[in-house]
């Protein structure tokens, strides 16, 4: 369980950077911004496979409610995506960002 909550732990650290990376710098040349999006797609596969083992792995050796928020922040890229357009998208990072430190927080205080 050490090894799965600390890898959750660094993937989502690295997914709360990659965003904020994205919010903050402007990609003048197409070849960055593509490699920043692969970034951006690498960041969440793991974040998603990552804290869905540690949450799963929780509810089944000691299910507790705080199991679904973790649950919810998964599934979150996947609500934020559907809503989003391009002159939204700054907001919805934003929002993104908090769903990551929710779990982050999450991650640390209770597993």
């Amino acid at each position: 369980m050490h090894i799965i909550v600390t890898s959750a732990i660094v993937v989502n650290i690295f997914s709360i950077i990659v965003l904020l990376l994205g919010l903050f710098c402007n990609f003048e040349q197409p070849k960055n911004k593509a490699i920043f999006g692969y970034c951006v797609v690498g960041a969440l596969i793991f974040y998603i496979i990552t804290l869905s083992i540690a949450a799963i792995y929780k509810l089944i050796v000691k299910p507790d409610l705080y199991c679904i928020p973790t649950l919810l922040c998964v599934i979150s890229p996947f609500v934020i995506g559907k809503l989003v357009k391009y002159e939204t998208l700054k907001k919805y990072t934003i929002a993104q960002i908090i769903c990551f430190v929710i779990s982050l927080v999450t991650l640390i205080t209770v597993f």
